[in-house]
């Protein structure tokens, strides 16, 4: 027990030093690992091994996978594709504050369903936050809006779903029963935020309308959701799809001959769901993920062939690569960190502490996490993506909560760290760029993810993750 409660500690200490930016998340995290393991008393040569080898390695498949979505992400920025499809979303939206927000917002969660990190968030964010400012929407606002954007579309970014699957050995039908319909949760809290904040009684209608069909797709996944839907099973690829998508590739090569002799420098209006083809193969189809992206660059490149298309596919090889280091080491830290707190001397000294706190029914369930769900904020213990990496892994050995409904859980709470979190890059380039500051953008956004969080928790119980 006293070896349970040192190592708590240790979570906590850490906390209050990524808390007060005096240690970044990618030392907290391994140095964690570390200390937790001599507590513990593991044996200094499984350390060295266990922990740090191999805690290193765990997570190789996400952080490879990741890796092929900033190549892709990169690819669009060089090719233009995301500059195109804002620019013409902008341009055919019209001058309705409420409609351009949403369609802006929209958007802006198609892009982020493929792209990634502070590059890709500026790049969209100076196209889209101009547009919703020169229609008289409140700087703090427009924000707001592409925040939740991000947030929106990050449910969608497959290179995120393959941390869950590593982490609770979840597979993508699984994730996905539960990604929609959270989806329309969340795109409900914004069409609310949109309306309340803009204070005109007229946009009233606009909710009203986009707020059926919202309840209508809901209670169309609700009556067809099933436990066969969430399964672990993992799906086969589907052999067709390989063959239609290779006559694909085929057909989009004999036109990338035909630009490079026309020397075409435009991009035709197809090249805009490039975005959307890495996840058509995953969902539709079955594929892997690096499969999915790897399709997803071949579509891009061909679709927007143009004389120097390998030095661009080559670079953005190179720069996507650059891009995600940061975040691949923070992965390796999380693997650290979950090796050392799933081995056995550590389970067992922190078990009896967690079966005592952890809620395994449905309303403590809500109850409890609705409260604490600001602990997903600054890399806490609620956050996968920091000292909550290592805490799955105790709560899920050590209670009787299920895969999905941990999954469930980092999901919904995770809305507060994705929109809210000052210390997010996105967070801090959008205040610098509206004028403001990171702590009011936290102010205006929490009430609206923490709607968010509730609504998600309160999924998971209808879905049957917890038990009543």
């Amino acid at each position: 027990m006293l070896i349970g409660v040192a190592c708590l500690l240790v979570f906590l200490l850490m906390a209050l030093l990524m808390y007060s930016r005096r240690l970044s998340a990618l030392l907290a995290l391994p140095l964690m690992a570390v200390v937790i393991a001599v507590i513990a008393q593991i044996p200094a040569p499984e350390i060295v091994s266990k922990v740090l080898n191999e805690g290193a390695l765990k997570l190789n498949a996400t952080y490879t996978t990741t890796m092929f979505g900033a190549m892709l992400a990169e690819l669009m920025n060089k090719q233009g594709i995301a500059k195109s499809l804002v620019r013409w979303v902008a341009e055919f939206a019209g001058d309705n504050p409420f409609l351009l927000a949403v369609i802006l917002t929209l958007t802006t969660a198609l892009l982020f369903s493929t792209l990634g990190g502070l590059g890709a968030v500026i790049m969209v964010g100076t196209i889209v936050l101009p547009v919703m400012l020169s229609l008289g929407i409140a700087n703090i606002v427009a924000g707001s809006l592409f925040l939740f954007g991000i947030s929106l579309g990050g449910l969608f970014n497959i290179s995120g779903w393959q941390l869950y699957s590593d982490v609770l050995k979840i597979q993508p039908a699984a994730i996905i029963a539960f990604v929609v319909p959270l989806s329309l949760i969340t795109a409900f809290t914004i069409l609310c935020l949109l309306t309340l904040e803009l204070r005109s009684w007229k946009n009233w209608k606009y909710l009203v309308s986009f707020t059926s069909l919202l309840a209508a797709a809901g209670f169309w996944i609700y009556k067809n959701h099933s436990q066969e839907s969430a399964s672990t099973a993992a799906a086969v690829c589907d052999n067709n799809s390989v063959i239609g998508f290779g006559i694909l590739l085929l057909v989009l090569a004999a036109i990338a001959l035909y630009r490079q002799k026309a020397d075409a420098q435009s991009n035709p209006g197809i090249a805009l769901i490039t975005p959307l083809v890495p996840l058509f193969l995953v969902l539709c189809f079955h594929w892997a993920f690096i499969p999915a992206f790897m399709a997803g660059l071949a579509f891009g490149t061909l679709v927007t062939w143009k004389r120097n298309s390998i030095n661009v596919l080559t670079r953005s090889i190179i720069d996507g690569i650059t891009a995600v280091i940061p975040a691949v080491c923070l992965m390796m830290g999380i693997g650290m960190l979950i090796n050392a707190v799933s081995h056995k001397a550590v389970t067992a000294s922190i078990q009896p502490i967690l079966t005592q706190v952890i809620p395994t029914h449905a309303l403590p369930y809500v109850i409890v996490f609705s409260l604490i769900a600001p602990l997903a904020l600054y890399r806490g213990p609620l956050s996968l993506w920091g000292m909550g990496s290592g805490l799955v892994s105790l709560v899920q050995k050590a209670t009787t909560l299920t895969s999905p409904a941990i999954m469930a859980m980092l999901l919904s709470v995770g809305t507060l760290q994705g929109v809210c979190d000052p210390t997010n890059t996105q967070n801090i380039w959008v205040a610098t760029y509206l004028g403001t500051d990171t702590q009011v953008i936290l102010k205006k956004t929490i009430p609206y993810a923490w709607v968010i969080a509730v609504g998600g928790l309160i999924l998971a119980v209808a879905f049957g993750y917890v038990p009543i």
